[in-house]
């Protein structure tokens, strides 16, 4: 009882240091977003459960998970009554899921407890509260120096929607010649993409001059009527560009320049994110950037692969500025799969998010390191639902030391800021170990992320500028030491550390750095082989978890009818293929394992197991 009074106190201490940094976060522009399921977050008035409709609502007590197709019970209320803890952890911007009037009926077993049903655009769902209490929510927000962006799904309406029978609104859908929605067969199409449906919802004609006006009007009814900060712009890639240029110059001119309009392109590979980068939005949402950090730091891909990744962007969207994220509601959360050391993991990818640029967001329930599962099952069945599980209504003592950990790293970021403003260099990166610099003006930041499971030893040289330093870390627990023109470092498995130096290194340094090939200690090397008796492969590579999904040729050799290839992984599970002649992907037929790859064929699994 006297380790969880104490804890508590420490908590609330940290919580209390924050809100004293408030000014110095205000004076940087630090942002960082929360990311709130409205009925997955609090129940802040039982009154409004079931809304409408007895059967929507069924509490999840743990054991029942056919009840998370229903509401939960979480709404507007219970986003404005917990304010003040979003604030001490740090969060300065809340990004709420859509509240909008959802259709009374459950979708095949489905309600809409997530807010992508709508059916009326001018209301509030009596599942989430009433106008006065969105209003609330935002007023209350604004008093606390918070912003609150509202989410707009504006690709679709409900299945039930009164549209779908008007005669006059045939043509504000998408029918194929049979009179029935589109389906998308060929998810590359990008034409078959802004016309199919999504999920089985009646996709709306935004290329109709009526449908346009609808849904602007829609915007400014809800700017005027509430003074929101914002929008999320929902399933940006199923709608046409034309429009969005269209609906972003329009809005400007309704709610200004400040208002924030973020856009969510769900594609996994940067370039195809390209047709969106210049069309105005403040934000979009690094997909691929999650894609990154998943595999990095939860499937131990190289540091390498990591950094060829974000050099790729900084030349093909140099211009774009990024909502970076470790997870959110439409993907698994951060940890799954992952067993030991999972919260070490998560928060040194927490840790990246938060010294790195962008503007962070936070799932609900990711600062206390809420369990995640697979998208879906062994046998290819969505549960997705998991990923949503109601926020605890109260933590343990475990989940409140994360809580307070996760706020030091939000601490770290409102304080210095070099993190959300400041340029960005490498300084050395091997196969588990990157250091970078962060730069305004004579204040400097070097972040050392160790992202093996051992401890690190390493060198490296100190920057050009560098005049100073303090000998004890701002974040973390490495070891720094110099001697001449090196820094030795000591670093812990899974950790960052971030020391504070001075001297003017922004504009002597280059941005990124010659890779090391050093192998951590915690890399294993692994032999696969392919049996080729007609001899038809020349080339044999290999793409992965463990390498981002990179066809590389590691060392290789042959005897007889078999190509052996051997590779450096971590301890782990891993999902992979071989790759032929640099063209031919295709599942390793002497895998033990197989799973479902995303395009109806399977990929091989690799399980890794940890011998230190």
């Amino acid at each position: 009882m006297i380790k969880k009074i104490l804890l508590l106190l420490s908590v609330s201490l940290v919580f209390i240091l924050i809100a004293g940094c408030r000014q110095a976060a205000t004076a940087s522009s630090a942002e960082i977003m929360y990311f709130v399921l409205i009925d997955r977050f609090a129940d802040g008035d039982t009154s409004n459960n079931s809304g409408q409709t007895p059967g929507s609502y069924l509490a999840y007590e743990g054991t029942n998970p056919e009840a998370l197709k229903h509401y939960q019970g979480g709404d507007l209320s219970g986003i404005t009554q917990n304010l003040d803890s979003l604030q001490s952890m740090g969060i300065t911007m809340i990004w709420i899921s859509p509240f909008l009037d959802n259709s009374n009926s459950d979708y095949v077993g489905w309600w809409a407890y997530h807010g992508y049903h709508p059916i009326d655009f001018f209301s509030v769902d009596e599942h989430f509260g009433t106008l006065d209490d969105l209003k609330l929510l935002v007023n209350s927000a604004h008093a606390r120096g918070m912003k609150i962006i509202f989410d707009m799904p504006f690709n679709q309406t409900a299945a039930d929607h009164p549209w779908i029978d008007d005669p006059e609104k045939t043509d504000w859908y998408h029918w194929d010649e049979q009179g029935k929605p589109f389906e998308i067969t060929d998810w590359f199409d990008q034409e078959q993409i802004e016309i199919g449906e999504l999920h089985g919802l009646p996709d709306l004609a935004q290329e109709n001059d009526a449908v346009y006006q609808y849904l602007m009007d829609v915007s400014k009814y809800w700017i005027d009527e509430t003074g929101c900060d914002g929008f999320r712009l929902d399933a940006v890639k199923h709608i046409p560009v034309e429009f969005w240029e269209r609906y972003v110059r329009d809005v400007r001119e309704i709610a200004g320049s400040d208002f924030l309009l973020m856009g969510e392109v769900f594609w996994g590979e940067a370039f195809r994110i390209k047709p969106y980068a210049d069309i105005g939005f403040d934000y979009l949402f690094d997909i691929p950037g999650y894609y990154a950090i998943q595999r990095t730091f939860n499937k131990g891909a190289p540091i390498k692969n990591f950094s060829d990744f974000y050099q790729e962007n900084a030349t093909d969207l140099a211009s774009t500025r990024f909502a970076t994220l470790i997870d959110n509601h439409d993907v698994a959360r951060f940890n799954a799969g992952l067993a030991e050391q999972s919260w070490d993991k998560q928060k040194l990818a927490l840790g990246w998010l938060m010294t790195a640029p962008g503007l962070p967001v936070i799932y609900s329930g990711t600062e206390i390191g809420m369990d995640g599962y697979p998208v879906k099952d062994a046998n290819g069945i969505p549960q997705d639902f998991l990923n949503r599980l109601p926020l605890p209504t109260t933590l343990n003592s475990e989940q409140l030391k994360r809580k307070m950990e996760f706020s030091e790293l939000t601490q770290l970021r409102h304080t210095y800021p070099a993190l959300s403003q400041g340029s960005f260099h490498e300084v050395y990166k091997d196969w588990s170990i990157y250091a970078y610099l962060r730069s305004v003006g004579e204040d400097q930041l070097l972040i050392c992320l160790n992202n093996a499971s051992t401890e690190e030893f390493v060198s490296l040289p100190k920057p050009p500028g560098i005049e100073s330093f303090e000998p004890q870390p701002v974040y973390g627990v490495g070891v720094l030491r110099e001697e001449g023109n090196e820094f030795y470092l000591r670093l812990p498995g899974n950790s960052m550390t971030v020391w504070a130096l001075r001297g003017r290194a922004d504009s002597i340094l280059p941005t990124w750095v010659d890779f090391t090939d050093r192998l951590s200690r915690d890399y294993q090397q692994i032999t696969l082989y392919y049996l080729d008796p007609e001899g038809s492969v020349d080339k044999l590579e290999v793409a992965g978890d463990f390498n981002n999904w990179l066809a590389e040729e590691y060392s290789n050799h042959k005897q007889g009818d078999t190509l052996f290839t051997t590779i450096p992984v971590k301890p782990g599970s891993y999902t992979y293929k071989f790759v032929l002649n640099g063209s031919d992907w295709i599942a390793n037929p002497h895998a033990s394992e197989f799973s479902q790859d995303p395009y109806g064929g399977k990929n091989s699994i690799l399980n890794v197991l940890d011998h230190h």
